[in-house]
């Protein structure tokens, strides 16, 4: 069988590539293009593997030092635990995996706004999720209802899917602290955003026990990248395993197989940008988002008001509003239950983007 030259495989994967979406015209995503530093970062470091970082040595110190960026900026505590992750998915996974094992219980309390990652954590842990009805957040009150002997942890939000609302967070951590009872808090995409531009106290202030955050949202890091943060490095203990075909003698991640560029490229950006550079993107995403709720205002287009950059447009029949601006070139979120298409202003979501989505908005919504 002839082997195709380089050139022609090149042209095919071009020809790949301009099926995939533009970010230019990409409203309803988490994640957004990564940062320049994180691109190059990312190429450099491309063939290590963290799961058995003894041949990469230099590539598990920056692991290392991105889980240190992390925890201060989230203000963990002597002792604490970090693993990088593939993503929120696999972080939320982890937390709840730990946690069943700690307490020996089965059940999990979380709002009804909880990413669909904990519907997989269930059916692979075997967990019973008891589900929180509430409005576009989940608040301590309603949480003690549900506890009960059977409880393992309680799951509450920074950034929800639909709406980007923060639970109860500190008020839902005294009470599992009361009831001693594990508390995890999903900050997938709230993590890099409402420390620079939310006053509630999302992290280990608060009384939880572990949070997950993602580099790959506002991090502006690489596809796939997230962090678990656990109060208490000893519980890393509980699904640690000896690795006896690698160089690392032992794994205690989910993935047996990490790519260090992740770790490489979330650092680079880390570093290349601070706690500053990061509190000017998540305050101008902010901007842009008072820009869009203003410019929906004034043509009378119904919205729930937003608490981080991520706004939710009131609209009948979701799904196919979702698909008139399909055809229009505009990729939304959208949820039918709630008749809602969420919009994530992300660094990505200029002010330009924003009036040509607007002007179609208006075309297709008549």
């Amino acid at each position: 069988m002839p082997i195709n030259l380089m050139e022609d495989v090149i042209e095919m994967l071009k020809e790949a590539k301009k099926k995939d979406a533009n970010f230019d015209r990409i409203l309803g995503s988490m994640c957004t293009v990564p940062h320049e530093m994180a691109k190059k970062a990312y190429n450099m470091f491309i063939e290590t593997n963290l799961g058995d970082y003894e041949l990469f040595k230099g590539t598990k110190e920056l692991e290392d030092k991105a889980i240190e960026w992390i925890a201060k900026l989230l203000h963990a505590p002597p002792g604490y635990a970090g693993l990088l992750t593939s993503g929120g998915t696999e972080s939320n996974i982890t937390a709840l995996w730990i946690f069943k094992k700690l307490s020996e219980k089965r059940e999990v309390i979380l709002p009804k706004q909880a990413h669909f990652s904990f519907e997989k954590a269930a059916s692979l842990l075997d967990l019973k999720l008891k589900v929180v009805e509430c409005g576009h957040f989940m608040r301590a009150r309603d949480v003690k209802k549900y506890i009960s002997s059977s409880t393992a942890c309680v799951v509450a939000i920074a950034g929800n899917t639909n709406y980007g609302y923060i639970d109860e967070i500190e008020e839902i951590a005294e009470i599992c602290s009361d009831e001693n009872i594990f508390m995890h808090v999903d900050a997938a995409f709230g993590g890099f955003v409402a420390p620079f531009v939310s006053k509630k106290i999302i992290d280990f202030r608060a009384k939880i026990s572990s949070v997950s955050v993602d580099a790959h949202k506002m991090g502006m890091a690489c596809i796939p990248c997230g962090f678990l943060l656990l109060r208490n490095k000893n519980w890393i203990e509980e699904i640690k395993v000896r690795s006896k075909c690698t160089h690392t003698r032992f794994q205690a991640t989910l993935l047996g197989t990490r790519p260090g560029a992740a770790a490489a490229a979330a650092y680079a950006v880390m570093h290349h940008l601070g706690y500053e550079g990061y509190k000017r993107i998540a305050e101008k995403c902010m901007e842009n988002t008072g820009y869009l709720a203003d410019l929906l205002k004034r043509n009378g287009i119904e919205y729930v008001e937003p608490e981080l950059n991520l706004i939710a447009i009131k609209v009948k029949k979701a799904a196919e509003v979702a698909a008139r601006l399909k055809e229009a070139g505009w990729y939304v979120g959208f949820d039918e239950e709630s008749e809602i298409i969420r919009i994530v202003v992300m660094p990505h979501v200029s002010n330009e983007m924003i009036n040509k989505f607007v002007e179609d908005l208006r075309k297709v919504m008549k």
